[in-house]
């Protein structure tokens, strides 16, 4: 398997999934740290950099939820054609899911650049940022294919480009997603 590394920024993305985007969220934990002041790139940066830790994640994208960040690891083309990598999610406010109240998550991602779609592998569900305190743990189906949505879209280009051009994503500013 080819492996090609995304340039190491701020942290990398996550997908909570369907089951995160449910009821309203609760207030922040103890040490679990505000959302932003505002969802411009300059704050939302100085966010992450204040409150996340991880060494060489890439910050993707942004949008009202959170921030999506890709692995240090980069992305490996896998024998099939299909492209995986590690997805991290930061939350601003926590949510309520079936299992409990998650603020991060970390999912393994097989993408169909070619189809434009992904599926969860397996994912990780936390009570805290800094993918701290499991909730839960999911695997999945590999060919259980999902259409990108809102900032998967940005999460699932740069994937794709990463391994097209076989070099690692410059650091670049974040950029809220469409």
């Amino acid at each position: 398997m080819a492996s090609v590394k995304l340039a190491p920024t701020l942290l990398a993305a996550l997908c909570l999934a369907a089951a995160a985007k449910a009821a309203p969220a609760p207030a922040p934990a103890a040490g679990d740290p505000p959302p932003p002041s505002a969802l411009d790139e300059k704050t939302v940066s100085a966010w992450a950099a204040q409150h996340l830790k991880g060494d060489g994640w890439v910050l993707v994208n942004f949008d009202a939820e959170g921030i999506r960040l890709a692995t240090p690891e980069g992305v490996s083309l896998m024998s099939d054609g299909l492209v995986e990598t590690d997805i991290r999610h930061e939350l601003f406010t926590p949510v309520s899911v079936s299992v409990g109240q998650a603020r991060s998550g970390l999912a393994h991602w097989a993408v169909d650049c070619k189809a434009r779609r992904f599926s969860v592998v397996s994912m990780t569900i936390f009570a805290h940022n800094n993918l701290e305190g499991v909730v839960a743990h999911k695997i999945g189906d590999r060919k259980s294919w999902q259409d990108p949505v809102a900032s998967e879209n940005d999460t699932l280009d740069a994937v794709c480009e990463a391994i097209r051009s076989g070099k690692r994503l410059e650091a670049r500013p974040p950029h809220a997603a469409s």
